[in-house]
């Protein structure tokens, strides 16, 4: 949530890459590299679209140097819900990775009530309902700290040990003036809307890869275990780790490596040396309803 592509994306598109697939990474609208105002804007509806802006751009521009009709969706945390979003309504996705994502905007708010206490909870309500209706207005936005200590305001409240994590991954210089804040329009659209991409699963066609963090308290694992049962053709690669640990070290390394052979074998490109080492990746998996070693 609120992330940009600077801030250590680039290390899964190059292995990604670097294993034989082509790689589109883009920043939201108001982050890193794209405009729009006002800044720092989180809004499920506002990523969705541009992720189908993003999947438009693709299959119509790259078509000449890509080969755009095999076209897998990765997306992590807020974006690993997303990619679900997008999947369900768009036809033709050869597959999807669902890291760490968020599912449910029930178990979101009832975490959010637990960490910051029914008075800040409804003061969080009341900031952001107060943001949306500013922006139709015109008036300036309002905003709430991204990350804080439990008890705060912000968005994702972390301990010393997971706030360092998070920041760990972060670029010395900000692309397009990064800062720790987004828009409070977003607790009001999340309650008003009740964004749950878990509903999207059973819809989608395609194979889904769902990875799960087991020691994960902002995208808890009880969730992702439930979308992988939901799924038409889901399977799960589990870590025993931190929702942000595992964006780093070896964890993080053999981790890509795998979601890069799962897409290779998804788009039909599989050799013999990716099956052979699927068949050590497949040990990995807890469970699932699509094959690990189906091509």
């Amino acid at each position: 949530m609120g992330a940009q592509k600077d801030m250590g994306l680039s290390f899964y598109a190059e292995a990604f890459a670097s294993c034989g697939l082509a790689a589109f990474v883009f920043d939201y609208r108001s982050f890193g590299g794209s405009d729009g105002e006002p800044r720092h804007w989180v809004s499920p509806a506002r990523h969705v679209q541009d992720w189908h802006a993003a999947v438009q751009y693709v299959r119509t521009q790259l078509s000449n140097c890509v080969d755009s009709s095999k076209v897998c969706l990765w997306g992590t945390s807020f974006a690993g819900g997303h990619v679900l979003a997008v999947a369900q309504n768009t036809p033709g996705i050869t597959a999807i990775i669902s890291q760490v994502p968020h599912l449910d905007a029930r178990a979101a708010t009832l975490m959010s009530i637990k960490k910051r206490g029914i008075p800040k909870a409804l003061l969080s309500l009341v900031l952001g309902a107060a943001d949306a209706l500013g922006s139709r207005l015109g008036l300036p936005p309002l905003y709430l700290p991204l990350v804080g200590v439990e008890g705060s305001l912000a968005f994702m409240q972390l301990n010393e040990f997971e706030t360092k994590e998070y920041f760990s991954k972060h670029p010395p210089v900000y692309q397009g003036g990064w800062q720790n804040k987004a828009r409070a329009a977003l607790v009001w659209e999340l309650f008003a809307h009740k964004y749950s991409p878990i509903r999207c699963v059973p819809d989608i066609a395609c194979p889904i890869q769902f990875v799960a963090a087991t020691e994960d308290v902002l995208c808890p694992v009880d969730q992702v275990l439930k979308a992988v049962r939901l799924a038409r053709r889901g399977v799960l690669l589990s870590r025993r780790c931190t929702h942000f640990e595992l964006y780093r070290g070896k964890l993080l390394e053999g981790l890509v490596a795998a979601q890069g052979l799962w897409m290779r074998c998804k788009g039909g490109v599989c050799s013999r040396g990716d099956v052979k080492a699927w068949v050590h990746m497949a040990e990995q998996a807890a469970f699932g309803t699509e094959p690990w070693h189906s091509c």
